[in-house]
């Protein structure tokens, strides 16, 4: 938990600081280095911030429906704002830099209830889609497929 703490006080001002948003959960195994989760939650974005194995991911989901299937990792919301063909992976701090640059577009994305089910469904459509077509390419490389 401290080095996840140390991350988010490095580079998630733009959330701490902001009225809105407050921490909702967390959980740790009990490590310093290793293994834990905070939650920030505000009135249209949910962020999940985890340190898995010392690897720091994040993801965003609108609070209104932040459920499982509809938490999005920022490079495939950048890839859906964009309107880029291919997914861009990007590291954990230049995710959180391209989230600061946005968080209005991302808050947009999310801020229409009526639109938000809609969106989610585009969100997954197009994960889905990257999924295929990696799957696709890697087969093809390894001989697998026609």
């Amino acid at each position: 938990m401290k080095a996840l703490l140390e991350y988010f006080l490095a580079y998630f001002e733009f959330l701490y600081l902001d009225p809105r948003y407050r921490i909702t959960d967390s959980s740790t195994r009990g490590l310093a280095a290793i293994d834990a989760s905070l939650r920030l939650t505000g009135p249209t974005l949910s962020w999940n911030l985890t340190n898995d194995r010392g690897q720091m991911q994040l993801t965003v989901a609108p609070t209104e429906l932040a459920t499982p299937e509809n938490w999005f990792w920022v490079s495939l919301i950048r890839q859906h704002l964009n309107g880029d063909d291919e997914i861009e992976y990007l590291s954990t701090a230049e995710e959180i830099e391209w989230a600061r640059e946005n968080s209005g577009r991302i808050e947009q994305l999310f801020s229409d209830s009526s639109a938000i089910a809609k969106n989610c469904e585009a969100l997954r459509t197009l994960r889905q889609f990257n999924a295929e077509t990696y799957w696709t390419r890697w087969r093809k490389q390894q001989g697998l497929a026609p």
